[in-house]
């Protein structure tokens, strides 16, 4: 066995974390696909909204299905971060001035560190897939759930900060250089 039971136990928390950026990135093209939608086109894909919209109910589909199940649901997870690691890079190479909307109606633009992340979030889904339920190592342990819990959250707001707010951050250290 190349990856064993542990490292995918290991990785549960990260995997949630994948699930829940995906939850909520599937929630913000659902209720506003505009955004999505014209980043979409400033990467040269022609996508008419409802896919737009599809995409977004298939990735919280996919974000709460693998949080819940883990194992081989965390394939879906991967692919949808596939797809966006692709996007991403696309967005990056073609309009990279063009805001991602990746959480919902954000202005910050796509970066590297936002590739990256999207990569990690593919090896974490595969990783996650050899193992089972990220919540099945928790069962009847209720300070270590509530503390997981709490750590998974955390993840998912620096994740979420990592990709709306670092980009701005950066933009405006850069104006403000000599």
């Amino acid at each position: 066995m190349i990856i064993g039971m542990d490292a995918g136990q290991s990785l549960a928390g990260p995997f949630l974390v994948a699930c829940a950026l995906l939850v909520v990135a599937g929630f913000g093209k659902v209720m506003r696909p505009g955004p999505t939608r014209a980043a979409v086109l400033a990467a040269g894909v022609r996508l008419p909204r409802v896919v737009v919209v599809g995409f977004g109910i298939v990735e919280v589909g996919a974000g709460g299905v693998g949080a819940v199940l883990g194992g081989r649901a965390a394939l879906g997870v991967a692919a949808c971060f596939v797809l966006l690691t692709v996007f991403a890079v696309r967005l990056l190479a073609r309009a990279p001035t063009t805001p991602c909307a990746c959480l919902g109606s954000s202005s910050s633009v796509v970066t590297r560190t936002h590739v990256v992340l999207d990569g990690a979030a593919v090896a974490v889904a595969l990783v996650a897939a050899f193992g089972e339920s990220p919540f099945a190592q928790l069962s009847g342990r209720w300070v270590a759930s509530a503390l997981f819990s709490v750590l998974v959250l955390c993840g998912v707001k620096l994740a979420a900060l990592t990709l709306e707010v670092l980009p701005e951050l950066a933009g405006a250290i850069k104006e403000g250089s000599p």
